[in-house]
């Protein structure tokens, strides 16, 4: 006998996806062959805050498209001319400590998370949020973590600007993001690596 999906209300399916996240750890995302990036990014005490203390930094190993260049009249809060908004998925993460040096680019990284930020303690890393990017052959990597194993990635900075998108984290989302991850949208800022 099978169940109809809407002979449950919202409160029950609320309960079993949170109970199936609780119980089950993400299965690695579809997309993880095809990852193309690292992000670093901060965890700030003040969550969206970027001028607060970082309290970690979270590596997200990411599927990621070019979508738009921005020009003089696209720019805006997060956004300069020149950039280059990015989106896509994340494929799985780490949080780690504020100053973790060149291991986020180690090919022997611990992942803790698949398809999703690692929460600690009820916090991760929010919106807006700064860092960097590493945008190239991640097969390339390498125990050290050495940045210039592969001479056509991108090394500079990178701005998450949106987490979860459209569907979020609740309702739809917590169907879907298990499923393929959760979504990241950003812009990579050309040559201003810190």
């Amino acid at each position: 006998m099978t169940t109809s999906p809407r002979r449950f209300t919202s409160a029950q399916h609320s309960h079993l996806a949170q109970h199936s996240h609780a119980a089950q750890p993400w299965q690695p995302t579809p997309l993880q062959p095809f990852a193309n990036a690292r992000l670093l990014l901060a965890e700030n005490a003040i969550p969206g805050d970027t001028t607060s203390a970082v309290v970690a930094m979270h590596v997200l190993e990411c599927f990621l498209l070019r979508a738009n260049y921005i020009s003089a009249k696209e720019n805006g809060p997060g956004v300069d001319t020149g950039d280059f908004t990015y989106s896509g998925m994340i494929c799985r993460a780490s949080r780690l400590p504020p100053h973790p040096g060149a291991i986020w680019l180690s090919n022997s990284l611990s992942w803790q998370q698949n398809g999703r930020r690692v929460a600690s303690g009820g916090r991760t890393v929010v919106a807006p949020s700064e860092g960097l990017i590493w945008l190239g052959d991640l097969s390339l990597l390498n125990p050290a973590g050495a940045a210039d194993v592969d001479p056509y990635a991108q090394d500079t900075q990178f701005t998450v600007l949106e987490f979860g998108a459209r569907a979020g984290s609740g309702g739809i989302g917590a169907l879907l993001q298990p499923l393929i991850g959760e979504r990241v949208f950003g812009t990579l800022k050309p040559n201003r690596l810190a």
